[in-house]
């Protein structure tokens, strides 16, 4: 990317500011620079500039103290004589006597003396977009070192060492009370050394006497400027400049990220190799793309005419056509095309085609039929007839549609789809709508449609729980289809279930016991039971579903701990997942057997002289623990009585040789009591 390629790329200029590049080779670091506006170029070509280098790394890491070093204290535009002296040493150098002229000619018109039928004129004039004299002295530097080297604009570091990063920075000198302008700065690391890139994605093909070079350019937007283009006619033996001046690539603005070269042959014919290369903001040119061979062959002339007309034997279209022996020159082959107009032809009946005169006939040809005969090129390219039509008779309708779907959302919008119609003439469809699955349907589209999907919206807010769709087919000759089978779609539902009736409660051996009745809704899909317990700090839990029950029910909870309360409610639910009022919670209490909390984990142990018993015992502390003890086999008697703060036990009168066996009973002091606990034994 140039310079001024840089420059011209801003919209619009907002802060005068020095843009710098930097480029890093082997033993040297390159600098080049340029204000970003005119105005800026003016005062800076007459002020100078100043160029400061920072030190920020050596030998693997950042330095605490940077180090400051003035590379130069005021850069100017050489003299006018000296622009003289280097213009007669490289006369060559045409950029040499433009940005001269810009810098320090009197007036500059581009349009008159020795520039006006320059081709560098021509392709300034492309990227130029700010005033003649800052874009020309800008595009020479760009593409000549020793312009920018005479502009003041460059500077080549020499004194580098591998391993250490710099920071560059470029100072105006014009005082700030004429104009601020913003510093530039790069910053360049002494290893990062990378070699030009080979132009990228190039191609060419030939067309018309002209062979059409094309290069993706956007790609190495930040690396070239400019481009230069070769021609080899003997496979690449030696090559011929094409351009006299570097082919400058456009801004980034363009919509197209390919460069277009042309090269005019004529009549020759033959194999022709291309190649580009591209130059850098430095002067440096990259290396040559890989090239790419064009096969040159005879152009064609001849334009094939056709005659279409009805076989008389199958009734279908036959297309005859004739070419003569001088006129096959250049042509490959005849290809044949039909279409449903006189625009766009679909279908290819024949390709390949024999160079000769022919016909052929076509057998499957729809209601309106379009022709055209292409001959094809050696070259590639197409020369067509004139179009010819013929019309079939068709009284035949199309097949109803198939494969209706459809999808509604929950204001009322239905999107409707169904499968195209194999023929070839449909013009299109027709969509009709109803109540009622055998009713009057109406039609909803008010034309034929092509498409094969519709949407309609209709109101939920209605008693009828569906709606109907047909769909019919119509082809170019206005035949109909018959209906296609009714589609049925359900309204959303939008108005939740009545609730469900809790009626008649009990207490009974089993658990507590309710009768209820189902929801009056006719869409409920489930029933669902909630309980929760006295404590506030418990929640509803979902126990019990049922689906599509009829008439009476009654339901009894039988896994609830006894003698407590609990509450519980019923909710129904729709088909559309829609959820009732809750029933009014009804509280029962639990049928009380006297039956309590027993301890867990009981377990035994032997200890010198003595056996252990240990287990957890219940929450609650209003009770007693109750220890049963059988002596090998002896019956299991009462032993022992705890307070329930116990959870171990030490049985002290044991004697060896004996089979001792436990249990353990919980013994409430509001007259309930556990079941006993399982046994435990023990051979001391």
């Amino acid at each position: 990317m140039g310079i001024l390629y840089s420059i011209n790329a801003q919209d619009e200029v907002l802060i005068p500011e020095i843009k710098v590049l930097g480029k890093v080779t082997e033993s040297e670091n390159h600098l080049r620079w340029a204000p970003n506006n005119s105005l800026s170029w003016d005062l800076l070509r007459k002020y100078g500039y100043k160029v400061e280098r920072i030190t920020t790394f050596r030998n693997g890491k950042l330095l605490d103290n940077p180090e400051k070093k003035w590379l130069i204290n005021k850069l100017l535009p050489k003299p006018e004589e000296e622009w003289g002296k280097a213009f007669d040493a490289d006369t060559s150098d045409m950029y040499i006597a433009v940005a001269a002229q810009a810098i320090y000619g009197t007036s500059f018109d581009v349009s008159s003396s020795s520039m006006n039928n320059s081709p560098l004129a021509s392709i300034v004039h492309q990227v130029k977009e700010r005033e003649a004299r800052f874009s020309y002295a800008l595009f020479g530097a760009d593409q000549s070192k020793k312009v920018a080297e005479l502009s003041g604009i460059s500077w080549t570091d020499r004194e580098i060492k591998k391993g250490e990063r710099y920071l560059y920075r470029v100072y105006s000198l014009v005082p700030d009370s004429i104009e601020v302008i913003k510093t530039g700065k790069v910053l360049l690391n002494t290893d990062d050394v990378k070699p030009l890139p080979k132009p990228w994605n190039v191609n060419a093909f030939y067309r018309e006497g002209q062979v059409h070079i094309v290069w993706n350019w956007f790609v190495l937007s930040d690396v070239y400027n400019s481009y230069w283009v070769q021609r080899s006619d003997n496979n690449g033996a030696s090559y011929t400049d094409l351009t006299e001046v570097p082919f400058v690539q456009p801004s980034k603005d363009t919509p197209s990220p390919n460069m277009l070269f042309v090269d005019t042959l004529g009549s020759q014919t033959g194999d022709f190799l291309y190649r580009i290369k591209g130059k850098d903001s430095f002067g440096d040119w990259g290396p040559y793309s890989p090239p790419y061979k064009v096969n040159v062959k005879n152009s064609m002339n001849f334009t094939p005419k056709i005659d279409v007309k009805e076989d008389e034997i199958s009734g279908n279209v036959r297309v005859s056509w004739e070419i003569k022996e001088n006129e096959k020159i250049g042509v490959k082959a005849l290809l044949l095309v039909r279409g449903e107009n006189d625009k766009v032809f679909k279908d290819t009946l024949s390709k390949n085609i024999p160079v000769q005169t022919g016909d052929f006939l076509d057998i499957g040809p729809g209601p309106s039929n379009y022709y055209k005969l292409g001959a094809l090129g050696e070259t590639g390219d197409i020369n067509w007839s004139l179009v010819s039509f013929y019309q079939t008779i068709d009284s035949i309708p199309p097949d109803a549609p198939k494969g209706l779907i459809a999808t509604i959302d929950s204001l009322g919008r239905v999107d409707i789809e169904w499968d195209e119609n194999i023929e070839s003439d449909i013009l299109g469809y027709r969509v009709y709508r109803s109540n009622e699955k055998n009713g009057q349907y109406a039609q909803v589209t008010n034309k034929e449609i092509k498409a094969i999907s519709f949407q309609d919206s209709i109101s939920i807010k209605v008693l009828n729980k569906k709606i109907f769709y047909k769909v019919l087919a119509i082809d170019l000759r206005g035949n109909p289809s018959n209906f296609s089978d009714p589609l049925e779609v359900a309204r959303p539902d939008i108005i939740p279930p009545s609730a469900p009736l809790i009626g008649k409660t009990s207490n009974t051996s089993k658990g507590p016991s309710f009768e209820w009745y189902p929801s009056a809704s006719n869409d409920v899909m489930y029933h669902l039971i909630y309980r929760k317990g006295a404590s506030k700090a418990e929640t509803w839990e979902l126990i019990k579903e049922y689906q599509n029950p009829l008439g009476k029910q009654t339901f009894t909870d039988s896994s609830i701990v006894t003698n407590q309360v609990h509450y519980y409610l019923m909710i129904a639910v729709d088909e559309s997942g829609l959820e009732s009022i809750p029933t009014k919670p009804v509280g029962l209490h639990s049928y009380d057997n006297k039956v309590r909390a027993g301890v867990k984990d009981l377990k035994i142990s032997r200890k010198e002289n003595a056996i252990d018993l240990d287990w957890v015992s219940p929450i609650s502390e209003e009770f007693f623990v109750d220890i049963y003890k059988s002596i090998d086999n002896e019956p299991i008697r009462f032993y022992k009585r705890l307070d329930g703060v116990s959870s171990k036990f030490t049985d002290n009168e044991v004697k060896d040789g004996k089979v001792y066996s436990y249990r353990v009973k919980v013994k409430y002091k509001e007259g309930g009591s556990s079941n006993y606990s399982s046994k435990v034994e023990l051979k001391y």
